[in-house]
């Protein structure tokens, strides 16, 4: 087993992943390791993802890595050999607050600047879209009929297909306990099964990205939160495909997976962080209650079964990506606030030009620097649900 590399990837999720195939693909010289702690690629929380993919955010940044990725969606059998199931399905966000209307209309306009094809829409416009939804007391909302839905599983195979190609190696059940310092230098990373070398380290941890921080003396603001999901049987009331609909009031949301099953979930976020991922049956009663309100045939669906995940929020919503100045040779990529799965293929290409060119080229990064938390609070991302 080699236990030296170019670049060690710490977590082969969706992220790791990604940040490893393009490394191999910008160059296929590289020795590049993924450490993962599980006994499986992406049973961590790619597993739990949902697939959601879209462009509307409230800020530039992440805009921008929606147009980034977006190509990985549409052309995934072009670029990763395999099919992703992507459908565009659209995303709906709805409100019944006049304030939080008028920052979806900017939220839109910055979109619209930025070549994305979101609108604004009066409740009669949005009752088009699904006809059981109860509109009478909506102040409007937004949509995009190029968001939609994608597999985790399938892009992360693709990935890491594309990367074994190209020499990869995936090693599986190494747990990182620590990172080996030269002075104040990253050099590696220990497992129990031994030591690896490279001078390059990339924390793509997801939910322990901040642990894996602590081993290297680098304080990492991004905590991991449980987020459950309901699981029900189709509904032969509501039609095969209808737009992922999101209320920002309550952070609701609903959406088909397919035709076999119907998601609902996302009044959430405001629980303490943690890594427990076990099912608070009794917190599902907000969501059934606002599901009755906003589309009332979903108060009659039948739960087929519940699970929960993890999502690494930071305190802007935003994630975290490039060098910690403290430890040189440490990366991180991490923080995604939930949406690291649609912004994984842009993650990836930036982190690979950070490490092989010395800064990213392809969109300013500032925003997702670490250093940022040392200045203030920055600007949060508002449409978060």
């Amino acid at each position: 087993m080699k236990t030296s590399a170019d670049v060690l990837v710490i977590g082969a999720g969706i992220i790791g992943g990604s940040v490893a195939y393009h490394l191999l693909e910008r160059d296929p010289r590289l020795a590049v390791t993924i450490l993962e702690a599980e006994p499986e690629a992406g049973t961590g929380a790619t597993a739990k993802a949902t697939g959601g993919v879209r462009f509307q955010f409230s800020t530039e940044a992440n805009i921008r890595l929606t147009l980034l990725s977006y190509r990985y969606f549409t052309d995934a059998e072009a670029i990763l050999g395999r099919s992703v199931d992507f459908v565009r399905h659209g995303y709906l966000f709805v409100t019944t607050d006049p304030a939080t209307l008028e920052r979806s209309r900017q939220a839109v306009a910055l979109q619209q600047s930025l070549g994305v094809r979101s609108q604004t829409l009066a409740p009669a416009e949005i009752q088009r879209h699904l006809e059981h939804l109860v509109v009478g007391d909506l102040a409007g909302g937004t949509f995009c009929g190029d968001d939609g839905s994608a597999d985790p599983h399938g892009m992360l195979q693709g990935f890491l297909a594309r990367g074994r190609e190209r020499g990869l190696h995936v090693l599986v059940g190494h747990r990182v306990v620590a990172l080996l310092r030269d002075g104040e230098r990253v050099v590696g990373a220990r497992t129990a099964q031994g030591d690896f070398h490279a001078p390059v380290v990339i924390n793509c941890a997801g939910p322990y990205a901040d642990q894996v921080g602590a081993l290297a003396g680098v304080e990492i603001p991004s905590k991991p939160y449980r987020r459950q999901v309901l699981v029900t049987d189709p509904l032969p009331i509501l039609p095969d495909v209808f737009p992922l609909i999101v209320d920002l009031d309550t952070g609701f949301y609903v959406h088909r997976q397919g035709k076999s099953a119907v998601l609902m979930g996302g009044t959430d976020k405001d629980i303490k962080p943690g890594l427990d991922t076990s099912v608070d049956w009794e917190a599902f009663g907000a969501v059934f209650q606002a599901a009755a309100k906003r589309v009332p045939p979903l108060a009659e669906a039948k739960v087929m079964r519940a699970y929960a995940g993890v999502r690494d929020l930071t305190p802007d919503y935003h994630g975290i990506l490039g060098p910690a100045r403290t430890a040189p040779g440490f990366h991180v990529a991490c923080g995604f606030s939930g949406h690291g799965f649609m912004h994984a293929p842009a993650i990836g290409r930036l982190m690979a030009e950070i490490v092989l060119d010395g800064r990213a080229s392809s969109m300013d990064i500032g925003a997702l620097s670490l250093d940022r938390f040392g200045a203030g609070t920055p600007p949060a991302e508002a449409n978060m649900f």
